[in-house]
């Protein structure tokens, strides 16, 4: 994380920056938040740590334990399935109504999942806010504000779990395969066929992820055991 400067909004500038830390997965799920460890970091006091931290746990970002002072809040099973069943849902229903459309210019998200595609190859980073922009894009395509809206409310949810999903091996030049079918049948004004690949995009990314929850937890387990 980068080292902040001092200004009256310090413990705002603070939230930035492990907001960025947490999305890009660099502060894991259940990793120990140290208030001692990230003001070196960020060359800042603990006051505005101790604030920040604050403002992550309403988010529900970060959770207080009563051994470890407070850890990053982990992805459950539960969350997974709840956020990812209103997303096959919803998926499905914009990608066929989007490949009813004519005379739409797609050509901005063709070059958004070109730039996906080489992210996906390098295994850069931005491939999470990439990924995160090809689903914003088609919701606001659809042009119902109340649905952008929904979805935009639960961009935290999304963000963390798009992060966790992009690093699991092997799977990132897949997701953007998926997503260039998709895309590809929207263009082609097939509604079943990218109803059906939107879908199968989240419902393939959700058991990906809840597997790789529960190999987590077994291992924890065995080392504890």
């Amino acid at each position: 994380m980068r080292r902040i400067r001092r200004s009256s909004d310090l413990s705002e500038r603070v939230a930035e920056r492990l907001h960025e830390a947490i999305f890009r997965g660099d502060l894991g799920p259940g990793r120990r938040v140290r208030q001692e460890e990230l003001a070196v970091r960020l060359g800042v006091s603990r006051a505005p740590v101790r604030q920040a931290l604050v403002i992550l746990e309403r988010e529900g970002l970060v959770q207080p334990d009563r051994l470890r002072g407070a850890i990053v809040a982990p992805l459950t099973v539960e969350l997974i399935r709840d956020l990812y069943e209103l997303r096959t849902g919803i998926e499905r229903h914009v990608a066929e109504c989007l490949a009813q459309r004519t005379g739409v210019d797609w050509r901005a998200l063709e070059e958004l999942v070109a730039a996906g595609r080489e992210s996906a190859s390098t295994n850069s980073p931005i491939q999470i806010e990439l990924d995160l922009r090809f689903h914003t894009a088609l919701y606001d395509a659809l042009g119902n504000r109340i649905l952008s809206d929904v979805m935009r409310g639960q961009w935290m949810n999304m963000r963390r779990v798009i992060a966790a999903t992009v690093k699991i091996a092997g799977y990132s030049q897949q997701i953007w395969d998926e997503h260039t079918a998709i895309l590809d049948a929207i263009m082609a004004h097939d509604p079943g066929r990218a109803g059906g690949l939107a879908a199968a995009h989240t419902i393939a990314a959700s058991a990906r992820l809840m597997e790789r929850l529960v190999q987590e937890e077994q291992q924890r387990d065995a080392g504890e055991a």
